[in-house]
């Protein structure tokens, strides 16, 4: 795994981690000689803090890879002869027609006007929840409060470089006040049971999938919203993906969605390459 992800496991009440030597934690383009001969590197995949591109040459020669969820574009290109390929976007239907900074924007929007009439509840997972926070604590001037366990997360996204802001734990002093004056923003994240009935304030999920094509916000009435943060290539972006690797045998991932739908899609428009569905699910034809 990247030292990223080894520290954000740790940072989930797991420190043994810290001193279990069956686990590795590799720099970015650093590479590692397993005891058969073959030699594994990581690369950032841009989907999260730690996520991963993982390249894997075989003592004869063969060079595989796999992509896990990833970001487009990307500055550095696993170069592959065989690929496994996250399938989520792989539907030709799921193209964006707006940008991750109209999704932004649209976000800082809702809770500006919201704050007005109360406090704005955010729930997203982890990775959008630290996109949440860099995009409205450079753009809304209140507390924006979390628990100790998110507190904790968002330490390890800034001792990695990344400017996201700050959270104000929730049980701190200064999380106490906001909460008596009203005016603050609440963060959940994975563990932090976000309340699925806020009776008076308003309450936003912050999902990296796609509700609609076509907008990024769904609004289900004026306390409650959803807004599409993907940091997740859509179906376009998977395909320029798939060219800009080499690939030329292709396993699109079949265990969440749209394995099937990618394979064919490949192999009608991508030439040179054969594409197959992962065998996990059933191939129907």
């Amino acid at each position: 795994m990247s030292r990223e992800t080894k520290s954000l496991l740790i940072s989930e009440s797991n420190p043994d981690l810290e001193y279990r030597d069956n686990v590795i934690a590799l720099r970015w383009g650093d590479e590692i000689a397993l005891e058969d001969g073959t030699k594994v590197t990581l690369f950032r995949s841009g989907h999260m803090l730690g996520s991963a591109q993982m390249l894997v040459e075989h003592s004869d020669g063969i060079r595989s890879g796999y992509s896990g969820d990833f970001a487009w574009p990307i500055e550095e290109i696993i170069q592959v002869d065989e690929l496994v390929i996250d399938s989520t976007y792989g539907n030709p239907a799921s193209i964006r027609k707006y940008s991750q900074g109209e999704a932004e924007s649209r976000l800082v929007e809702i809770v500006s006007q919201r704050l007005r009439h109360g406090s704005v509840h955010v729930n997203a997972y982890r990775g959008t929840i630290e996109r949440v926070l860099h995009v409205l604590s450079s753009n809304v001037n209140v507390p924006i409060l979390g628990s100790k366990r998110l507190s904790q997360e968002v330490s390890v996204y800034q001792e990695n470089g990344f400017g996201v802001g700050t959270i104000t734990r929730i049980d701190s002093e200064e999380g106490r006040l906001a909460l008596q004056n009203g005016s603050y923003i609440r963060l959940y994240a994975k563990g932090d049971g976000f309340q699925n009935e806020l009776v008076e304030e308003t309450s936003i999920s912050c999902s990296a999938f796609m509700t609609r094509l076509d907008d990024p916000v769904v609004e289900f009435s004026e306390r409650a919203y959803r807004v599409a943060l993907s940091n997740h290539a859509d179906f376009e972006g998977t395909i320029e993906y798939i060219r800009a690797t080499g690939a030329v045998k292709v396993i699109t991932d079949n265990t969440r969605s749209h394995g099937v739908d990618l394979a064919i899609a490949i192999n009608s428009s991508i030439n040179g390459v054969y594409a197959e569905p992962s065998s996990n699910l059933p191939y129907i034809t």
